[in-house]
């Protein structure tokens, strides 16, 4: 389902403290104050959509953005979107239906982490994951618990997040995460500890002469596999109204 620009999707239900945004030809409803979704997201959209197709597991989830983008692009597979947050749960929900992907998209609430049976039987050809950054007592966390639990590890850390990718994702499958370069090294520490290897890296620049600000990385099973590095890419900021 490609978005027709003369024809936009309804709007989902906006309560009082959220606002409405749109990206791409899709419609979300999102928090005005708290956690609101990024360039980041929709960069990992792109890529995951470039990879191999198939049944297709986000942690973390948010609003929904990345899941929404990637059936509404016609992802061919099975999506399932989890995430901890309540609040971000339901509008996720609710920008799912509103974008017409809910035959497509099932949004879980809860711990992927803490609690297995949350998740469906079986394991994802894909799983996609656009994580908290930064450590616990690493800089400022911010007064607003969704901001808070989006930016710090205080729900998910590298090495339980590995953890999930070492018993959902399928033998031969690819999952795909970003973190800022600073956390290459607990990432890569995580992923060796759960038997995985990062088999490709892109780095993300700002700007032409910039250092990288973020980090896509896809991840296998199988430890001591080759990493190939993928040429330099731009950030594509986009207007988010």
């Amino acid at each position: 389902m490609t978005p027709d620009p003369a024809h936009p999707p309804p709007a989902p239900p906006v309560l009082p403290g959220e606002d409405l945004s749109t990206l791409e030809g899709f419609v979300f409803v999102q928090s005005a104050r708290g956690w609101r979704f990024g360039f980041d997201a929709v960069m990992l959209a792109r890529h995951v959509f470039d990879g191999p197709q198939g049944d297709l597991l986000e942690i973390g989830t948010g609003c929904g953005v990345v899941a929404v983008l990637l059936a509404g692009r016609g992802w061919k597979g099975r999506i399932v979107a989890v995430e901890i947050q309540p609040a971000l749960a339901d509008r996720a929900r609710r920008n799912v239906q509103a974008n017409g992907v809910a035959g497509l998209v099932t949004v879980l609430q809860g711990d992927a982490c803490r609690h297995a049976d949350l998740l469906p039987p079986g394991r994802f050809q894909r799983v996609v994951a656009n994580p908290p950054y930064w450590r616990l007592g690493s800089g400022r966390t911010n007064p607003d618990p969704e901001r808070a639990g989006a930016r710090h590890e205080f729900h998910i850390d590298a090495r339980r997040l590995c953890g999930v990718l070492r018993e959902r994702l399928a033998p031969e499958g690819l999952a795909s995460l970003l973190y800022p370069p600073e956390r290459l090294p607990d990432v890569l520490k995580a992923a060796d500890a759960a038997g995985l290897s990062v088999v490709r890296r892109a780095d993300l620049l700002p700007a032409t002469g910039r250092p990288p600000e973020v980090v896509l990385l896809d991840l296998a099973h199988g430890r001591g596999r080759p990493c190939e590095v993928a040429p330099l890419r731009m950030l594509a900021r986009p207007a988010v109204p």
